[in-house]
């Protein structure tokens, strides 16, 4: 992602010295800029800058509200429904070039996310935070900073006694959306990729304006062949959005979401478990199906030459294991998704007898792409 984030970087600096030379040498430019600088035009552009870099997150109660993180997530997306889209349609080639870039961008995302269990690699970002953004900007809701001091002084993780709301809201504000951002950009490549009509991404698109009031639109529409339009919508918490959206246009929308082996939090180490090259490999060269099991339907790992005996960061046990978790709490009885290099020396019950995990690493699958409610698009 960094040649990327260099790339925009640089058409930011490109703007700002536009702007300043017309500013230094163009009088009615410079005049312009003044009176929209000026009161009562002032106030106005103070609360529209917060659309564009807000310090904090802070969605309710007096004051402003501010969503660094719905930014920094809309700025990965324009990357890719709003330049990246372009190359991939120029060719087929083209095509699996970035749906390759999704799928590794999504791991990046998902890693990001290590900062709520890595207090050495948490600390250096906030540091470096300060050193590039001024701590008024940075910290612009009341509070974060002494948030912020704390947690550069302690090892908390996230589910830990001492991880309170506070924190959650803070950590939050500092990523790009790293749990909602991947899904979104997972389900806009497997639209692009099943290629059932045409695609429009309306992701960075938070209200539309029309008669009455404005609402907010899905998250993708699809004209189909028939002419047929649908709407998309990535979660399945937003029904009275959609509900809202369907009864003012008429286009019916649909909820999806990923299946439930995707994009799940480690039990035992709190780290996201990421997509595999292999997997990617399939995915982008349309042969993953191909490969899957045909009992379980897995992509298994045992025949991989990157599987080191379960060894690999990349491979899935999905079990229960009586261990406590990543932040010291035992972990309640069910079936959690664990690195399979995790839990190796563990053991699970298998007729009231423990029996090593490791017995079962014919049976370790990587993670795949998965969206629920597409299949009868």
């Amino acid at each position: 992602m960094k040649r990327l984030i260099d790339r925009l970087e640089t058409s930011v600096k490109h703007l700002k010295v536009l702007d300043d030379v017309f500013y230094k040498n163009h009088t009615l430019y410079r005049s312009i800029t003044n009176k929209l600088n000026s009161p009562p035009f002032l106030s106005v552009m103070e609360e529209i800058e917060l659309q564009v870099y807000a310090g904090g997150k802070k969605t309710r109660g007096k004051g402003k509200k501010l969503a660094r993180q719905m930014i920094l997530g809309d700025l990965v997306q324009y990357i890719f429904t709003g330049r990246a889209f372009y190359y991939g349609t120029l060719s087929d080639q083209h095509l699996k070039n970035f749906l390759r870039l999704i799928l590794n961008t999504v791991n990046q995302l998902l890693i990001f996310d290590s900062i709520t269990v890595n207090h050495k690699i948490r600390t250096k970002y906030i540091n470096s935070l300060e050193r590039n953004i001024s701590n008024t900007l940075l910290y612009e809701k009341p509070g974060d900073q002494n948030v912020a001091n704390s947690l550069k002084s302690n090892t908390v993780k996230i589910e830990e006694t001492g991880w309170n709301s506070d924190i959650d809201l803070f950590v939050d504000s500092i990523l790009p959306k790293t749990l909602g951002n991947p899904k979104e950009l997972i389900v806009f490549g497997e639209l692009v990729r099943l290629k059932k009509g045409i695609i429009i991404p309306l992701l960075l698109i938070q209200r539309t304006f029309g008669i009455k009031d404005p609402i907010a639109p899905p998250d993708f529409l699809i004209i189909k062949p028939n002419k047929d339009i649908f709407g998309i919508e990535v979660g399945y918490a937003k029904e009275g959005q959609s509900r809202e959206f369907t009864l003012r246009t008429s286009i019916p929308t649909l909820a999806v979401d990923l299946k439930n082996n995707m994009h799940n939090r480690c039990p035992k180490c709190g780290e996201i478990i990421l997509y595999c090259d292999p997997v990617i490999d399939s995915y982008v060269d349309g042969t993953l199906n191909s490969k899957l099991d045909q009992t379980s339907g897995k992509f298994l790992c045992n025949s991989c030459p990157n599987f080191k005996n379960g060894n690999c960061i990349f491979s899935n046990y999905y079990g229960y294991v009586g261990i406590n978790n990543f932040a010291g709490k035992p972990l309640k009885q069910g079936n959690y998704h664990f690195h399979a290099a995790c839990v190796l020396n563990d053991t699970f019950l298998y007729y009231n007898k423990p029996k090593p995990i490791s017995s079962l690493s014919n049976t370790f699958f990587a993670q795949i792409p998965e969206i629920q409610g597409l299949e009868s698009l």
